[in-house]
């Protein structure tokens, strides 16, 4: 049998590259993410402060029903749109999809900017769920089809870093202005949107739909004059040429829908280490252990921050696999020690060591698996399936953090939530490990002739990506 280092080194190579990568595609990159960045704020609606004015939106909700509907009805909406929002991504790009995006994010700023009851404030977070819709299917397929093989773990962890970032702009803006003027700047930042009308739409789009002409000129707006020759990549996404290729990639392309369970299941993980919790209740969560838990908020903040700024620089430069490894490890230790701190010494003050496992948690995640989950989401998925496979991972994941919503508001004990961790970090690490390949400078065949070895029962295939 072949060892992986072998079957590696005889995949069809990549198509010739520029040397230095045109700074455009970091510009597409940016604008992209955009929309990311306001859905981000969006989510940090759900953390302010219950100290609501009389003409505010949270003036309406009143008791824990209503704040479950409230916070619910975001990823309840995300979750009944992604699959809409892949038919329409298929017909008409990830670009039209950032641009129809636009329509409910007004709207349902808009319902809760004016809201005359708690019932115009859950259509509007419902409304906002589907404009979230629509970016977690467009923009991460969009960032890792545009981006050059060596800068593609970087492209991809913007979507994450856009939310984490929005999420934090929108709780320091909080503490600065009224919340109604914090909703009112939120929603004029939609006008940052319309710059992605000077994006091309992906060459993974306009190759699948037969219109070469166009593929180049968006390739040639991304990488220059020295881009991916048209002809050779439209080779690598439809067929590859060798012959004893082509049997390995028919054999991947036959276990290819494997991989939308397994980009499923990493979203499903992301939601349940620590996206919801991180990115929407974690101060709901703490803040009944120590009402002196608002001195120690940026921490949770500076932790999320860092961990993604870690990730941003060394993604290219390690194994997706390995960083996944070291999230999980890191996380799990985190929870166990919160485990035994909230189990038997909440009797005490908050000190050095829970803040410090706490700071770890979150930064682990955010180094990890919140950036990672979203990339291999989209790489382990080939460029004909992606509009629906990973609009159906997509779902998957935000019905899941809807659910977990109703779980958290009812039942918020932290040795029960951080037990749950444990368990969760541990599946995690046997998931990465037995189940996910290394993707980093692979394009799409290359991964799916490494799977098709692991389908025909190559037991040497395994990667030592570690």
């Amino acid at each position: 049998m072949e060892s992986n280092v072998t079957i590696r080194s005889r995949l069809p190579c990549e198509p010739l590259r520029c040397c230095t990568c045109h700074g455009q595609q970091y510009l597409a990159g940016l604008i992209s993410n955009f929309g990311v960045f306001c859905f981000g704020a969006t989510m940090g609606w759900a953390l302010f402060d219950d100290h609501p004015s009389s003409e505010s939106a949270r003036h309406f909700i009143v008791g824990k029903s209503s704040r479950q509907w409230t916070n619910s009805l975001l990823p309840l909406g995300a979750a009944c749109f992604c699959m809409p929002m892949g038919v329409m991504m298929k017909k008409h790009g990830s670009k039209g999809l950032m641009i129809f995006q636009l329509l409910p994010y007004i709207c349902g700023w808009l319902l809760v900017i004016f809201a005359r009851n708690v019932y115009m404030v859950y259509v509007g977070r419902y409304l906002l769920g589907i404009c979230g819709a629509a970016l977690c299917v467009a923009v991460p397929v969009y960032n890792v089809e545009i981006s050059q093989l060596r800068v593609r773990g970087l492209m991809g962890s913007m979507f994450y870093g856009a939310i984490v970032y929005g999420i934090v702009f929108a709780n320091i803006l909080e503490h600065f202005f009224g919340e109604q003027l914090v909703n009112i700047i939120v929603l004029s930042m939609a006008l940052l949107n319309c710059s992605v009308k000077i994006l091309p739409q992906s060459p993974a789009f306009y190759i699948l739909h037969g219109e070469l002409g166009h593929a180049r000129a968006a390739l040639h707006w991304l990488h220059g004059d020295e881009a991916i020759d048209v002809e050779a990549l439209t080779a690598q996404m439809i067929m590859p040429a060798e012959e004893e290729h082509r049997h390995k990639y028919l054999c991947g392309h036959k276990y290819a829908r494997m991989n939308v369970p397994r980009a499923s299941v990493m979203l499903l993980l992301y939601q349940l280490s620590g996206g919801v919790v991180i990115c929407g209740f974690l101060r709901d969560i703490l803040l009944p252990f120590s009402s002196a838990f608002h001195k120690y908020e940026w921490i949770v903040w500076v932790a999320m921050l860092l961990g993604h700024l870690i990730c941003f620089l060394v993604i290219d430069r390690m194994s997706r696999r390995l960083i996944l490894v070291l999230s999980a490890v890191l996380m799990f230790l985190a929870s166990l020690y919160l485990c035994t701190w909230f189990q038997w010494l909440t009797h005490t003050n908050w000190n050095f060591q829970p803040l410090t496992a706490l700071f770890l948690f979150i930064a682990s995640f955010s180094f990890g698996m919140g950036p990672v989950s979203w990339i291999l989401y989209v790489e382990l998925i080939i460029e004909p399936s992606r509009a629906l496979g990973c609009s159906f991972a997509a779902t998957l994941g935000w019905l899941t953090a809807s659910a977990m919503v109703f779980v958290y508001a009812n039942n918020l004990y932290m040795q029960t939530v951080f037990y749950f961790m444990l368990i969760v970090c541990f599946v995690t690490l046997l998931f990465v490990i037995i189940f996910v390949p290394e993707t980093k400078g692979l394009t799409s065949l290359q991964i799916q002739i490494l799977l098709s070895h692991r389908s025909l029962g190559d037991t040497h295939s395994t990667d030592s990506s570690f």
